[in-house]
């Protein structure tokens, strides 16, 4: 009787035991699946996802999201799936991308991919140092955004680079008495003055130069004096909502001098319903095949600036993340500012240690409202 009351007793405790290692397993994997689905790894975006524009920040969140999605497919960051919450900044409204940048911080998001444009990024760059958040535009273009601090990134290479280039082709292919068209918009504005003092440095002759309003659509009293003067090419330092109003306006008044541009979209070639054809334009944009066969199939349609660069700052975070261990945005910026060079969709980013990054260029020009290769012509 006491034999068999051990036995039973023995059998209990063995059974107890397997129990407990059974729960104990349950717990691990509990834990181990909440690490990676009901704790992902959350970053912010500041876009342009509606009113002026708004085809800048959604092709950002389309490249952005291509990346993230390929992240979680292959098994997220270190066992942790990534995830982006999206904040509008209303067509580059400075004020509502400072409100944005709150949301996402209260929430402790510290690492953001954005803004598109510079007066919201040059807005943003003091708050994202003092708070130490890192930021990564995809679009923005200017060293006055970047050079902040070391918690801030361009993955678009600096404007005012090629709009040196862009100056030098004009003077290269013959032209010597040019007008340029810009407006007091930041970017616009540099890059107007850099190829004036580029274009004058090689001799040439800026005949007309007229910075309007950033409000100004109409362009009625630029249009007049460009075509009064009669220069032998019109530069257009315009940014993407103006510039194929202007280039409409100035056809529809008779000017039919070259015209070159430092940034236009399909959206500008729309806008200007013609008065773009033939325009040659210096950029960035250089997406390789294999993203764009990627983006066609998920979306149905070509890639577009911003696309690319995003989803190469999503990945840049993403290795910065794996590599150190560490979702703290200043482990991150650190990695981050350690590379040399990176391998991207978007191109091979060479960073110049202050954030920005420099890659090849390429010449572009409008054909039957498309955007084809232009190949210069040695002289």
């Amino acid at each position: 009787m006491n034999k068999m009351f051990k036995n039973k007793a023995g059998l209990g405790t063995v059974g107890i035991i397997i129990a407990v290692v059974v729960v104990v397993a349950a717990l691990a994997v509990f834990f181990i699946l909440r690490e990676g689905k009901e704790e992902p790894i959350k970053i912010g975006g500041i876009l342009m996802l509606s009113k002026t524009a708004s085809d800048w920040g959604l092709n950002s969140q389309k490249g952005a999201d291509l990346a993230i999605e390929q992240i979680n497919a292959e098994g997220g960051i270190n066992n942790r799936r990534l995830e982006i919450v999206y904040e509008d900044n209303q067509g580059d409204d400075a004020r509502a991308a400072v409100s944005a940048f709150f949301r996402l911080f209260k929430k402790d998001m510290k690492m953001i991919l954005g803004p598109n444009w510079s007066p919201s990024g040059l807005a943003l760059a003091p708050l994202a140092c003092d708070k130490k958040v890192l930021m990564i535009s995809p679009s923005l273009g200017v060293a006055g955004f970047n050079e902040q601090c070391d918690y801030l990134f361009n993955v678009w290479p600096h404007d005012s680079l090629l709009s040196r280039e862009l100056a030098k082709l004009v003077y290269h292919e013959g032209h010597r008495k040019i007008a340029l068209l810009g407006s007091q918009q930041t970017w616009e504005q540099e890059q107007a003055f850099i190829i004036k003092e580029t274009f004058e440095n090689l001799r040439g002759e800026v005949v007309s130069f007229q910075l309007p309003s950033k409000e100004e659509r109409r362009f009625s009293n630029e249009v007049q004096n460009i075509k009064q003067i009669d220069p032998e090419a019109v530069v257009l330092t315009l940014g993407t909502v103006s510039i194929g109003l202007a280039a409409k306006n100035l056809y529809k008044a008779g000017v039919r001098v070259p015209f070159y541009a430092v940034l236009i979209t399909d959206q500008s070639i729309q806008d200007a319903e013609g008065g773009l054809e033939g325009t040659v334009v210096i950029t960035s944009f250089t997406p390789n095949r294999e993203f764009a066969d990627l983006f066609v199939s998920k979306y149905g349609e070509q890639p577009d600036i911003g696309s690319d660069t995003s989803y190469d700052a999503i990945k840049l975070i993403a290795q910065a993340i794996e590599e150190t261990g560490s979702t703290d945005p200043t482990a991150v910026k650190d990695y981050i500012n350690s590379l040399e060079k990176y391998e991207g969709v978007s191109g091979s980013l060479i960073f110049d240690g202050k954030g920005g990054v420099t890659k090849p260029f390429k010449f572009t020009v409008v054909k039957a409202n498309k955007i084809a290769n232009y190949e210069v012509e040695r002289k």
